[in-house]
């Protein structure tokens, strides 16, 4: 617990180091706590709670969670492949949707993975959650072989996928095939920020690995040059750019160090 809220206190100072704000500055400090994602436990990190449809079914909400998936296929199987938006309640799964076979349905058919349609199989509750807490030892024991981090849902993606703990699919059927990068995109890019010590390196190598190009640009991320002008602590912390995923689901930027290399030095 400790470490979860030293990094709180770490990313609150270095958002309000890059907006130039004060930390005596009450309302710039309830500015940023409301743009930081709570602290909780790590098996509810990536969990999303859909009610919108359910509850006028008269339904208990659907409960999913994103570390289950992630460790057998890419985001882009789901996010691409089934065409599931990455903005909440942009993407309308209903009943009927789902006998059809799209969204959840592709897969949850009876052959690849259990079936929600009425039968002697069917396994609704599954999804549709009496208590969501269930999933905390469902977790744990999912949880207990993969490499650890003090952020997010508690583990190392990136550390996982290398020491082949997880070999993800790209494709429903199975396909592992990836379009190779240029090999100027396969060199780390470094980017300077309004403060002297928090440099930013990215990898377009490690994200290429669950997305594709589209995942990002240009809806995320303008390829024009300069294209990006607006791109601002206070922006990053309010679902725009690199938070659009890691403020939900990948490790959140809470976790400086990941992508500010230099901070721990300066």
């Amino acid at each position: 617990m400790g470490t979860r809220i030293f990094g709180v206190v770490l990313v609150i100072s270095t958002a309000l180091l890059l907006m130039g704000l004060s930390m005596d500055n009450k309302e710039d400090i309830e500015r940023i706590l409301k743009s930081t994602p709570p602290t909780g436990p790590f098996w509810m990190y990536g969990t999303v709670i859909m009610n919108r449809l359910s509850t006028d079914a008269e339904m208990k909400p659907v409960v999913f969670n994103h570390w289950s998936h992630r460790a057998k296929y890419t985001c882009r199987v789901c996010h691409l492949n089934l065409e599931f938006s990455m903005k909440a309640g942009d993407t309308e799964i209903s009943t009927d949707s789902f006998h059809s076979e799209k969204y959840c349905g592709a897969c949850h058919n009876g052959k690849a993975s259990f079936t929600l349609k009425c039968g002697p199989k069917f396994e609704c509750p599954k999804c549709h959650m009496e208590e969501p807490k269930v999933l905390e030892q469902t977790f744990a024991k999912f949880a207990a072989p993969l490499p650890k981090t003090g952020f997010g849902d508690g583990i190392d993606w990136g550390k996982a996928l290398r020491d082949g703990k997880i070999s993800p699919k790209n494709s429903l059927g199975g396909e592992n095939t990836i379009v190779p990068l240029p090999e100027k995109l396969r060199q780390p890019f470094y980017f300077g920020t309004a403060s002297h010590r928090s440099d930013v390196k990215f990898s377009h190598e490690q994200h290429s690995a669950d997305l594709d190009c589209s995942g990002c640009h240009p809806d995320l991320f303008n390829i024009k040059n300069k294209g990006t002008q607006k791109f601002t602590t206070e922006a990053n912390h309010s679902g725009s750019f690199c938070s659009a995923c890691h403020m939900k689901v990948a490790f959140p930027m809470r976790d400086c160090r990941r992508c500010h290399s230099t901070m721990a030095s300066k």
